[in-house]
Parts: C-alpha cells; structure tokens; sequence
C-alpha cells in the first residue's frame, strides 16, 4: 500500500510533515507533484496519471488541497475512482469555494456567519455592504492563508478594497460582516476520520484583524463545548470531508462558523497536544 502525499504551494508544511511521519512508521509514501500533475487519455480510453516525476500508482491519498490547479483536480478524481481518500476531489472543490461552500452549509442547515455572495460588481458588492453595515470583510470565492481578503470599514474603503481584488482578477465575491465582538479572535477546530483532532483559539497579531497563524497570529488550546463540537462535524459533514479544519466564532449569538478548510495546516498546532497529529492523520488516510 503507498500513501499518495500531493503537495502544492499553499499546504507544503502538511505534505512534509507527513512524508516525514510516513518515512518513520516505514509506510510507503509517493509524494505527488500537484502544479505538474496531469492525465494522459490514449484512444482505447485508458488514462494513465503522471507528475513531473512520472506515473502516479497510490492506493491512498492523504489530505491535500487543490486551489489553483484544475487540471490536478481531474488527475486526482482518475488516481480516486477505486482508492481510498477522506476527502473525495468534489468536496475538496467545494470547500476550496467559499461562496459555494456557504450555500452548502446554508442548504444543511449549518449555522454560520452571514454571507452575501456577489459578482465583481461595484455596485453590487457596496448594496450588499450597506445591507450588512459596515464594518465588512470580502473576500475572494477562492484563496487560501489569508490572501485575496480585504476590509471594509466605509464605502470609500470598499471601492479601494475592490479596485485591489480587480487587480488579481475576475472571480465571484463573498461579503460578510466583521464579526466586531470577535475582536480578531477565532478557534480552529481540526477533524480527522470524522473526528476532532485538535482545537486551537487563534489571536490575530497587533495590528493585523485576520487571525490566520500566517499572518503572525499566536494560538493557544482550548475546549470545544458541545454545541461547538456538534457545529464543525457538521459542518465538515455536509461538505463532504472527513478530515478539515473548521474555523468558528463564539459569537453572542452561538459558535458560527467562519471558513471550512480541506487541508488545514494542523503542524502549527503540534505545541499544544500531545498526541502526533501528523500521525492520526496518516493512518486515517490509509
């Protein structure tokens, strides 16, 4: 049995750590090359799946994260039709869509923080921040470590924060409110076999309103209560993914989700538990 390991410029940390653990508990690992990674379709329709490296053969596939390679996408849903992954390649695509991962959790019933999802459309996008109020957050349907993400405390922020998101590109837009109680604060939850991991409560760092660790944000563990444990399965679940990390805000209101992510980098969160998170993500991928 080899563990396919695909690593791409947004999840390098998670793919070497688990190459490494691999390499330690003498499992085959075959670490795939997602920015080369492509599919060969011959006339008879056999498909043959190859990176840089050459032919990809893996029964199993650890978690990974497909943002910004499509063609990757089509290779990995040819490697999965008869393997074995906790995250099938349509729900990795879905959480890697904000606007359409939100619609999901919204169809399942998922409590989570308001969401507007708008074309690239100044106008739009500023009747949909004066329904919200301000302050607001937008962000791009897709994009990941905190990047593509902009806020909004008046109009004339807003027209500054969509002439910068124009820049990068067209793209569908997701408003929402900056949950202002929160106060750059959120917790990380990281599921695994459909299974809480670990649980983090993340600080943005002075200065800086996103509490994403590659932003300079410091974390500590906390407890999920019930309610919250219940919320990011559930989340989780109805996108399709058995192992994802789930960020929450414990709003006045209740715990709201904030993002469901595919292939969270859990390494961050190593210092504060015990068990070898690289580990029971590796043989929950076997």
């Amino acid at each position: 049995m080899t563990l396919g390991v695909a690593r791409n410029p947004y999840a390098t940390n998670v793919a070497d750590h688990l190459i490494a653990t691999a390499g330690r508990l003498g499992v085959p690992a075959r670490l795939i090359d997602l920015p080369s990674l492509g599919v060969s379709v011959q006339p008879g329709g056999e498909l043959t799946v190859a990176d840089e490296h050459g032919p990809v053969a893996v029964s199993s596939l650890a978690p990974y994260l497909l943002f910004g390679f499509p063609a990757a996408a089509v290779a990995l849903g040819v490697i999965l039709r008869a393997r074995h992954a906790q995250n099938p390649v349509d729900g990795v695509l879905l959480a890697d869509d904000k606007a359409a991962a939100a619609a999901c959790l919204a169809r399942a019933g998922v409590a989570q923080v308001r969401t507007e999802i708008c074309a690239q459309e100044p106008g739009r996008v500023s009747a949909a921040a004066e329904q919200i109020g301000y302050p607001v957050v937008v962000k791009r349907a897709h994009g990941a470590q905190g990047r593509w993400v902009r806020r909004a405390g008046d109009r004339a922020a807003l027209a500054a924060a969509l002439a910068e998101l124009a820049v990068e590109g067209p793209g569908a837009l997701v408003v929402q409110p900056e949950v202002t109680e929160c106060a750059g604060r959120s917790v990380r939850a990281v599921i695994t076999g459909g299974r809480v991991l670990a649980v983090t409560e993340r600080t943005a760092a002075a200065g800086e309103w996103r509490s994403n660790i590659a932003g300079g944000a410091q974390q500590h563990p906390v407890e999920l209560t019930k309610e919250e444990r219940g919320l990011v399965l559930s989340a989780a679940g109805a996108l399709g993914l058995g192992h994802a990390g789930v960020d929450i805000l414990r709003t006045k209101r209740g715990p709201r989700v904030l993002e469901v992510n595919s292939c969270p980098d859990f390494t961050s969160m190593q210092p504060y538990h015990e068990r070898d998170l690289a580990e029971a993500v590796l043989l929950a991928s076997l």
